[in-house]
């Protein structure tokens, strides 16, 4: 069950990138009442993000056991600024990481294990 909104930011020049992958408790797509806390997180990013300007939340992807969220901007410290104390606060589940990435895809990236 794969879904991905957008699709438009992914291809956006030199726009960099927060990915948060969160792990589900199966190697699937996740239990449903798992599944309905991720949406509500992603909704919360995405009005933190968009609200503040600091970028553009392009959607999510479920399946292999992860709720991958992607989230684009100019600047990928301050997405990560603006998104971790609401993923702190979330409380994500052992295994789960973001990963910041300084570019296009291959640029520099920075792991940041969940939680932190």
């Amino acid at each position: 069950m794969a879904q991905k909104a957008n699709g438009g930011a992914e291809n956006g020049g030199d726009e960099q990138a927060l990915i948060i992958s969160m792990k589900l408790s199966d190697d699937g797509s996740g239990k449903p009442e798992e599944l309905e806390r991720m949406f509500k997180l992603e909704e919360e990013l995405r009005e933190a993000i968009s609200g503040g300007g600091s970028g553009e939340y392009d959607g999510n992807e479920i399946g292999g056991g992860i709720f991958k969220l992607y989230i684009y901007g100019l600047g990928a410290a301050r997405l990560w600024e603006v998104a971790s104390p609401i993923v702190k606060k979330f409380g994500a589940p052992a295994g789960s990481f973001a990963v910041i990435r300084y570019g296009k895809p291959g640029a520099k990236e920075d792991r940041v294990s969940l939680p932190e």
